[in-house]
């Protein structure tokens, strides 16, 4: 995050001297800064709950892209290009953007699988990374030639995802497994049980992929109290071997289509595993058991319950 600011003062200074146009860049990264500090300080601090920070970081989310999207439908109507510009300036502009693609891509790496704070600054991290993408080939392209119109279009692409990551982001308590993972249930309808019999440990599955992987409710029953987790199997892309996944980039272009719009559909199968793990095992006599993240050390049901 610092070193984003830094490059984001650098991107402000350097349009107050040379193009105005570089102050909204500024402004717009500056935005999605503070929807990150949200999630950051959501990490170190509980002062706020989460569904609060889930607003506070769509709120800015949203306006940084409107702002975005605002700027590129300005420059849709604008004729002036980077050739414009000094080669100096347009080499500082790529490689500051240059830079900051790369930071945004670290932290699209470190923030894997870490809880729902850390995946609102992936997806932050992401927007980041595709706004950086559109500067640096607009500082390389369009330097020689005329692409204004592509760039354009392609940023208010870019401004649409913000707002519906915006969309996501702040109902993502509600929807998403990071944060509700472990989840305890209590038989208290035994004559309805006819899912798990006996005790022991216990798996069902709530979404079948191997593509993007199957989640699962790992669990094990004990004294009428079914103690477990919602857990993510690997995808099959971690088993492909090294040539197959070189030639899947080279075809990156034509595959991501598909591969995205299949990403679509798994995420409405995947929405409220939770929920939907919790009304399945209502039908066959389970009640969801009121825990805390240490119930199995600390409060664990009795069978009298």
């Amino acid at each position: 995050m610092c070193f984003t600011a830094t490059l984001a003062v650098i991107k402000f200074i350097i349009g107050l001297l040379q193009d105005l146009d570089l102050c909204s860049i500024a402004t717009y990264t500056f935005l999605l800064l503070a929807a990150k500090l949200q999630c950051v300080l959501g990490v170190r601090s509980d002062k706020i709950s989460l569904e609060r920070r889930s607003v506070l970081t769509a709120i800015f989310i949203l306006i940084s892209s409107v702002v975005y999207t605002g700027f590129m439908v300005r420059s849709l109507f604008s004729e002036r290009t980077v050739s414009e510009y000094s080669l100096n300036y347009t080499l500082i502009l790529a490689l500051v953007s240059f830079t900051e693609l790369g930071l945004a891509i670290a932290g699209l790496i470190q923030t894997r699988d870490k809880g729902l704070y850390f995946k609102n600054i992936k997806i932050i991290n992401f927007g980041t990374a595709l706004m950086a993408i559109l500067t640096t080939q607009t500082a390389l392209l369009e330097y020689n030639s005329t692409g204004g119109a592509y760039n354009s279009y392609t940023g208010i692409a870019i401004g649409v995802f913000l707002a519906l990551s915006a969309i996501y982001i702040l109902l993502s308590p509600k929807l998403s497994v990071n944060g509700r993972e472990h989840n305890v249930f209590v038989l208290t309808e035994k004559d309805k049980n006819d899912l798990i019999k006996t005790d022991g440990k216990a798996e069902l599955t709530l979404c079948k992929s191997k593509l993007y992987g199957t989640y699962v409710y790992e669990a094990e029953l004990k004294n009428n109290v079914l103690d477990g987790k919602i857990v993510r199997r690997p995808a099959i892309w971690g088993s492909i071997p090294l040539p197959v996944k070189i030639i899947c980039l080279i075809l990156s272009e034509i595959l991501i289509f598909v591969w995205l719009f299949g990403r679509i559909i798994y995420f409405f199968r995947t929405a409220n595993l939770p929920y939907r793990l919790t009304r399945k095992l209502k039908s066959h006599g389970f009640e969801l058991h009121s825990f805390s993240s240490s119930i199995s050390k600390t409060s664990e049901p009795s069978a009298d319950v």
